[in-house]
């Protein structure tokens, strides 16, 4: 495939709309014909055509480049710009995983160096804690610079947007390395919090350590029968599930997403943003990496009783320990 098709096929892949064509040549003001054409790599895109195709389609030219050396080419959002807006940035997660959700052959994995936020966002104190969290402590958003944490207080923006992530994170076949410490980093920022007075009361920051009890039912009923399910207002999803231990540190959260010969890989940097990249020489590494981690793992779903309820009895004194 030469670095046209490749670029068309890219852009395909992230079109929304009814003819990709006609929008192609309404885009590059030319007929359809000379669209197609171009489609085809029969007519050779110009650098202005490029740079307009790139622009509009969200994607980078760099990542169709055949590169002989190093260099990796990644996406990622900008979060300390005026242009940052973390509903966008949510909006676009979600509607990742409800296109994954309709494909038949999507696959996600991840090393869980933190709690994936597809599964936080499933739970409301422990959701609005970590949108209050972001924002505040992260952000810095002058309109939460005053503010202490309330379980109960709605964040109205983001409630249906985090609920419907919740929801297509079932859709999707997946497997997950986790380790005993992949719980510790909400742990401290809850601890955090509690120092710094920053619940509104300690009934608030309990709720929060209850969603985190929620959480952990669920993971481990769907650990137990290895498989994701759901059912709320939104319907009903269910997909395989496949949970590991490592007792090896993970050293970052690696999530990768399997749509039919295309292979997105994110890691994750700044607290919730991520670096995401098409690249497959540096997808192969990191599937490699995962494979590793997987094999110096213990499978937790549907076997391995004893050691699955060791691991879940570890983070819940965890847990506990936040409630003194």
């Amino acid at each position: 495939m030469d670095t046209q098709d490749a670029l068309i096929r890219l852009c395909r892949q992230k079109y929304v709309g009814e003819s990709f064509a006609q929008d192609l040549a309404t885009l590059l003001n030319i007929n359809l014909d000379a669209a197609y054409r171009r489609m085809r790599s029969q007519t050779l895109l110009t650098i202005e055509e490029i740079k307009l195709v790139c622009r509009k389609f969200n994607v980078s030219f760099d990542a169709v480049m055949d590169y002989e050396n190093k260099m990796v080419p990644f996406q990622f959002n900008a979060m300390f710009k005026d242009k940052f807006q973390i509903l966008e940035y949510l909006t676009t997660i979600c509607k990742a995983l409800e296109k994954m959700t309709l494909s038949k052959d999507a696959l996600m994995t991840m090393t869980a160096m933190d709690v994936p936020y597809f599964r936080q966002f499933g739970y409301k104190s422990l959701s609005r804690f970590k949108m209050f969290f972001w924002q505040r402590s992260v952000l810095n958003v002058d309109a939460y610079r005053h503010k202490k944490f309330n379980a109960e207080e709605e964040i109205e923006e983001f409630e249906d947007l985090v609920e419907k992530i919740f929801y297509f994170y079932h859709g999707v076949d997946s497997y997950e390395i986790w380790a005993p410490e992949t719980l510790d980093s909400t742990i401290k920022q809850i601890q955090y919090y509690k120092d710094s007075g920053l619940f509104e009361s300690a009934e608030d920051s309990n709720k929060v350590c209850d969603s985190l009890d929620e959480l952990l039912n669920k993971l481990e009923r769907e650990a137990e029968t290895g498989k994701k399910t759901i059912l709320n207002r939104n319907g009903s999803l269910s997909s395989s599930f496949k949970m590991y231990q490592s007792d090896i540190f993970l050293s970052n959260n690696c999530i990768q997403a399997f749509e039919g010969d295309t292979v997105y890989t994110h890691i994750t940097f700044n607290t919730f943003n991520h670096l995401m990249t098409f690249n497959p020489e540096f997808s192969e590494e990191c599937s490699q990496w995962v494979d590793q981690m997987k094999s110096k793992s213990v499978l937790l779903s549907e076997v391995s009783e004893k050691l699955r309820y060791q691991f879940f009895l570890t983070l819940r004194k965890k847990i506990n320990l936040l409630r003194v």
